[in-house]
């Protein structure tokens, strides 16, 4: 397989779909993988049914928050719920219960985890706790100081997002590690979402020492494994916790199998080996906006971001109704907020426009340092895009598919295999924003992360190197 540096770009190209060879596993009903993270023995602290939500819009929910000495229960409750609390429920003839949350997983199928380490939050002990999203509660996996290096009264929370690989390679077999990436990111997006509209800086933080997080989060490394950290308030990258902490119980790892046989496929546990190691991204200049593109206004999105978020769903019954061009151009310039460093703004984001969305149809390329976007091929390409998607041609009637592309050959060379997890991390995330703007504009969303590769880049033009990672359809659907 090459090189160490060239591995992950293996990975991806030899988990690719092709027309006769998907990946994916013949579904064994015996493995099927418990939806929930449930401990056993440990202390369990019942959170708030009710808590107060803010009230703000969502065109203002990523404004930069600032130290905030005012966190309690209340605010975890709701950053919790916000982030992946579920949302409603379905029951089957067989009384069989499907818990939807407020993220979008590929299948249903929710591998992502959360987990807060809590230092002077006034209601709760400080610990590293598990958050269960089907009872609402924080369960203790240690108890003590957090972060014994800041003894003062300042309140600190720092969020911790894994996933579970059984919950996704069960049904996706070793292409699931692109989901699980997606995965974690839809819900890192909630999560800042949900710290921001508190007020709370919640910044992302995607380079740590692997072994140590997932030692000090109690997982077992080959099923469980921290992909992503939320620095909500009184942290950074810099600040250590105390791994000495004592535990709650014995054999927490164990609780990171999600089946009797829950083993993952070798290839996802060699990847994300191969994305261990610290990226390495050289500092530059945004590149500048392409001559003749279109300047966006700032978004004008006047519903509450706490409803758009708890309301948000997947949905495929698209129709292909005229919709005016603006709820699509507040979704493109809502895109374009809070752009990350240059080294973690690894994604290139653009969207497929049809006859009834009142643009041009064609392809367009989103430039998101300066809010403006441009044409870059007329023409109709929605009935293509869905034969790309695995023959869905359910997605044609969309107004626009949303496309995250990566260069991951170049982000390998020059950052690290882990800028792979970069990428696939921010496609996630922009996914997520996606789905709760299309939300609380009226408008359905589904994402799309099984397509024909090599199909894809041909429909996208993609130069070698470049790949797609994620696609959303956005439009009119049928109530």
């Amino acid at each position: 397989m090459g090189n160490v540096l060239g591995r992950i770009t293996d990975y991806h190209a030899e988990t690719s779909h092709q027309r006769g060879k998907l990946f994916g596993r013949k579904l064994d009903r015996s493995e099927f993988p418990v939806p929930f993270k449930k401990y056993q023995g440990l202390p369990v602290f019942s959170l708030p049914e009710q808590p107060r939500m803010p009230r703000k819009h969502l065109d203002l929910a990523l404004q930069p928050g600032v130290q905030s000495s005012k966190c309690d229960i209340n605010i975890v409750s709701s950053i919790c719920r916000l982030s992946c609390g579920v949302s409603r429920t379905r029951t089957y003839a067989d009384g069989t219960v499907f818990h939807y949350r407020t993220v979008a997983s590929a299948g249903g199928l929710y591998p992502a985890e959360l987990y807060l380490a809590l230092q002077n939050i006034r209601g709760i002990e400080d610990g590293l706790y598990h958050y269960s999203p089907h009872v609402h509660a924080l369960t203790q996996l240690r108890r003590g100081y957090a972060f014994s290096i800041l003894r003062g009264n300042d309140p600190i929370i720092r969020g911790y997002i894994s996933s579970i690989y059984h919950r996704s390679s069960w049904k996706y077999g070793q292409r699931a590690y692109r989901y699980c990436l997606l995965d974690a990111g839809h819900l890192l997006e909630n999560s800042i979402l949900a710290g921001r509209l508190f007020g709370l800086p919640s910044k992302a933080d995607l380079d740590f020492n692997d072994r140590k997080v997932n030692d000090y989060l109690c997982l077992d490394a080959q099923y469980e494994a921290c992909l992503a950290m939320v620095h909500f308030v009184g942290c950074s990258a810099a600040t250590e916790v105390d791994e000495s902490i004592v535990q709650t119980g014995d054999d927490i790892r164990q609780f990171s199998r999600s089946a009797p046989v829950a083993k993952a496929p070798s290839e996802l546990l060699e990847a994300h080996r191969l994305t261990s190691s610290f990226a390495r991204c050289p500092v530059r200049p945004p590149a500048p906006a392409p001559e003749g593109g279109i300047s966006l206004k700032p978004p004008v999105i006047d519903k509450r971001a706490t409803t758009a978020i708890l309301e948000r769903r997947s949905s495929r019954n698209f129709v292909p109704r005229s919709i005016p061009a603006a709820p699509l151009k507040d979704i493109v310039s809502f895109l374009c907020l809070d752009v990350p460093p240059v080294c973690m703004d690894a994604v290139r984001v653009g969207f497929l426009a049809a006859e009834h969305s009142e643009f041009a149809p064609g392809q367009y390329r989103i430039h998101r340092p300066s809010s403006s976007y441009h044409l870059v091929q007329s023409g109709n390409y929605m009935a293509e895009s869905a034969r790309v998607c695995l023959d869905q041609q359910w997605l044609s009637n969309a107004a626009a598919h949303f496309v995250f592309t990566a260069d991951i050959e170049s982000l390998n060379k020059h950052c690290g295999p882990r800028a792979y997890r970069y990428a696939q991390l921010q496609a996630g995330r922009l996914g997520q924003r996606i789905y709760v703007a299309a939300q609380a504009k009226g408008l359905g969303a589904c994402g799309i992360g099984a397509f024909f590769d090599d199909e894809a880049a041909g429909l996208l033009s993609l130069p070698p190197g470049q790949v797609l990672l994620y696609l959303v359809a956005v439009g009119p659907v049928q109530r």
